[in-house]
């Protein structure tokens, strides 16, 4: 059951951030304004952290809540940097998209944030489940 409540969400999360993406590209709002990439890193932040809830769903049986939501949140940070990385990469070796440090910090920390976000509204669901099972 509690496996169906984080795939939901995360189906809405990654419904929004093509949604959104698309008209992004459309309207060419990634070049007009220069912050919208700000909420679609935060998108990717929740839709990262149900991700990672849903692969680590198994070790929930053996950790406990907290310790469970510490590798999500990691799991989701590291993809994000990841991603920085790979953006990284691309500019050393193609120049392009261009680099700005800065706006690669931005994004971590909007990854942050929506993965704190996404595991705020993921914590009590998680919480209730556990305690029904024991």
């Amino acid at each position: 059951m509690l496996r169906e409540k984080i795939v939901k969400r995360l189906a809405i999360a990654i419904v929004s951030l093509a949604v959104i993406n698309f008209l992004g590209g459309f309207f060419s709002w990634y070049s007009i304004e220069w912050w919208f990439d700000m909420p679609m890193h935060f998108l990717g932040g929740v839709s990262v952290l149900y991700i990672s809830a849903v692969l680590w769903l198994p070790a929930l049986k053996r950790v406990s809540v907290l310790r469970y939501a510490y590798e999500c949140l990691i799991t989701a940070v590291l993809l994000g940097l990841l991603w920085e990385a790979l953006e990284l990469y691309l500019h050393l070796r193609l120049g392009s998209p261009q680099f700005i440090l800065r706006d690669s910090i931005s994004d971590v920390f909007f990854d942050l944030a929506g993965a704190l976000w996404a595991m705020f509204l993921l914590l009590p669901i998680v919480y209730d489940e556990k305690n029904a099972n024991n």
